[in-house]
């Protein structure tokens, strides 16, 4: 893992090349984490035979309560109003792997539009570089940018 100067620590990307990164943290209702996941469902397009895949890293696990509006305080919580995540800032939200580099940008600029808060796109580039010494022997180089 590349370390950076600023102060996420969590892993970059887990699965794919590429994925968007939050910098600030965020709620997020399964309501709207539905939408996002149909909207991403056009990056993974026929993914059996193009190996195209998309990893979304949120699930919304934590209850949200509310009253009606109009009630008098007291008499007990309020009904079960969605399910909601909270997403901590550094945090790597989609991956997408076997996806061109101007797709997954057009996809990730649209999330970007979506979700209203400022995010950084992470690719990952795997390249094999011929070996100065010897000339069968190849090195794997992991870069990221």
């Amino acid at each position: 893992m590349i370390s950076f100067n600023t102060n996420y620590h969590h892993k970059l990307l887990n699965f794919g090349s590429s994925g968007l990164m939050l910098l600030k943290p965020a709620q997020l209702t399964s309501d709207q984490i539905f939408r996002f996941k149909l909207f991403l469902k056009r990056a993974s397009r026929k993914s059996d035979y193009t190996r195209r895949f998309v990893w979304f890293h949120a699930f919304p696990h934590l209850p949200l309560t509310k009253k009606p509006t109009g009630t008098r305080m007291g008499k007990g919580k309020g009904k079960l109003e969605c399910w909601m995540t909270s997403v901590s800032g550094g945090t790597t939200l989609i991956e997408f792997k076997n996806l061109r580099y101007g797709r997954s940008k057009y996809f990730m600029k649209q999330m970007t539009h979506k979700l209203g808060l400022p995010t950084k796109y992470i690719f990952n580039t795997n390249t094999f570089f011929d070996f100065p010494l010897k000339l069968s022997k190849k090195i794997f180089f992991k870069t990221f940018w």
